[in-house]
């Protein structure tokens, strides 16, 4: 999004880098030679700017390593008026603790109205060999949500309004296969459910939605731009979209493939998609969280294992062949029955799915619940790897074998626990868990556990100290950082997942959360 926002500006300039592969890391540092730019292969030591968006916590250590490859100081402290400045966002640094030294800014919230400017006003800065500290304070006071470590400011997430969200109307076309190759379409951003685990509800509230027929301008300008027959029509919660069914009729004439999110069981649409061809839509996933009616009641997931079972019933006999599913073990107040239930559940799908329609798939994902800042959750405590580990026997000793699952390895999730409830100490395990080679970490083949467990040994880190549960009045290291709902809401919410309490979807009624206000508020199609 970024890449074309900024290139459609006559002054700037975006090129792409990435981290490359072990064997072009190798053979990088025995020449000698910088990492470059995937466009004009300009060394990333050049730039004014290097901009890294974060969607997980564990690309860190690839961070460093993409830095020290294009010959960048890791250390913000280290830089120089001749340095690039080191800018990050997204979803997976709203608590930045693991990686304050490294980051000279940290934009919190969305930046699609300001981010032009804002590498405009660096760039300057930069080409003036301006002091770093005195640009990096007049940062945070001229831009809205600008993080400076440096300065450890409070800072409020910035939000934009619907009128100035921005959407490509051009795409990467790959000259190679890719995993996926098709446009994507922001149908909305934002999701208003509340569901009591999800960071991504609180970071991008309020809902904001495309008008039906800006959205079929973009798909059909897309498609001319790149020739992909393929369409994802994005957002958090895909079939919430207002006006779905007026946009899956407009688009119908227009020989594309329409690929669909996650689906909510409580707004499912039959009608919906009985037009939409299950013969050119690979699988239908769902996420019911949790085994039980009643955990998931807890969640804030409003729906039951019979409707779940009457919507595969329905759509195996319409046609539909693949249907995955993903689960969460280690949830808060579950129970050994919570997890035998998500047994039963699939294995009665798996029979109900097969019954209609011989070529029909079960799929599962079950990982360990990670516990994230800016939830009703945030205060909770994770589960060890082991836990996980017995919790997934549980769940494989019981289950069909024609039930495809698998089970994400419960280091990732103790990995990412321990960096997204992280405070400043984390920031030196991440720097020397890379020193002593971690990188890919979200890679089975490459991912190396041991190295980070050397490193925290080392450190003398326990942790097991980042997974306990939290009280409720001890100060948290992301409470200068202001993202989402009040701290009272977050509060308020999770004491009604105590009490199996539902919040109702904040689009029918102000919940009083505190994030809107202003122009600033859910917009609907």
């Amino acid at each position: 999004l970024f890449y074309f926002l900024i290139n459609q500006e006559e002054d700037l300039l975006a090129e792409r880098v990435f981290t490359p592969a072990i064997d072009m890391i190798k053979l990088l540092r025995e020449k000698h030679l910088p990492l470059w730019s995937l466009e004009n292969r300009r060394p990333l030591h050049e730039f004014d700017v290097i901009a890294v968006h974060f969607l997980t916590e564990l690309g860190a250590t690839n961070v460093l390593e993409t830095l020290s490859l294009g010959q960048v100081s890791l250390m913000a402290a280290e830089r120089t008026k001749n340095d690039p400045y080191v800018i990050a966002g997204g979803p997976a640094i709203s608590n930045p603790s693991f990686f304050e030294p490294f980051l000279d800014a940290i934009f919190i919230g969305e930046a699609d109205d300001v981010i032009g400017e804002l590498v405009r006003f660096l760039a300057k800065a930069k080409q003036q060999c301006a002091d770093r500290k005195e640009t990096l304070s007049e940062l945070a006071k001229v831009f809205p949500g600008i993080y400076v470590p440096a300065l450890k400011n409070t800072v409020e997430e910035h939000h934009v309004i619907r009128e100035n969200i921005f959407y490509p109307t051009k795409f990467m076309v790959p000259n190679v296969e890719a995993v996926q190759e098709r446009a994507v379409v922001e149908l909305a951003r934002g999701c208003t459910r509340g569901c009591h685990f999800c960071h991504a509800s609180s970071y991008y509230r309020p809902v904001r939605e495309t008008p039906p027929h800006e959205v079929v301008e973009l798909v059909k300008s897309i498609k001319q731009t790149t020739g992909f027959t393929e369409v994802g029509l994005l957002s958090l919660s895909t079939f919430d979209y207002s006006k779905l069914s007026e946009v899956v009729d407009l688009l119908s004439g227009e020989h594309l493939s329409m690929s669909l999110p996650s689906l909510r069981l409580d707004s499912l649409d039959t009608d919906l998609l009985k037009k939409v061809d299950p013969t050119r839509h690979l699988t239908l996933t769902f996420a019911p969280e949790a085994g039980s009616d009643k955990l998931r009641k807890k969640l804030n997931k409003p729906f039951s294992n019979e409707e779940i079972l009457q919507a595969v019933d329905l759509l195996s006999k319409n046609g539909w062949s693949k249907f995955k599913f993903y689960f969460m073990v280690g949830l808060p107040e579950e129970t050994e029955k919570d997890v035998l239930d998500i047994v039963p559940l699939l294995n009665e799908a798996d029979n109900i799915a097969f019954r209609n329609n011989r070529r029909c798939r079960i799929h599962a994902t079950v990982a360990s619940f990670v516990p994230k800042p800016f939830t009703p959750f945030q205060w909770e405590r994770q589960i060890s790897s082991e836990e996980t580990l017995q919790k997934y026997t549980l769940i494989q000793k019981h289950l069909k074998k024609q039930v495809d699952v698998s089970f994400r390895n419960p280091w990732f999730s103790l990995l990412e626990g321990v960096l997204s409830r992280s405070d400043s100490k984390v920031a030196d395990l991440v720097f020397l868990a890379w020193k002593e080679g971690a990188i890919f970490d979200t890679s089975e083949q490459f991912g190396q556990h041991f190295l980070w467990q050397s490193a925290w040994e080392k450190l003398g880190i326990d942790p097991m100290e980042y997974l306990r549960a939290r009280d409720l009045e001890e100060p948290l290291p992301w409470d200068h950082i202001k993202v989402g709902p009040s701290k009272d809401f977050l509060l308020l919410q999770r004491e009604k997942s105590r009490n199996g309490l539902l919040t109702p979807d904040c689009r029918m009624s102000c919940l009083g959360c505190g994030v809107c206000g202003g122009d600033l508020w859910p917009t609907l199609a």
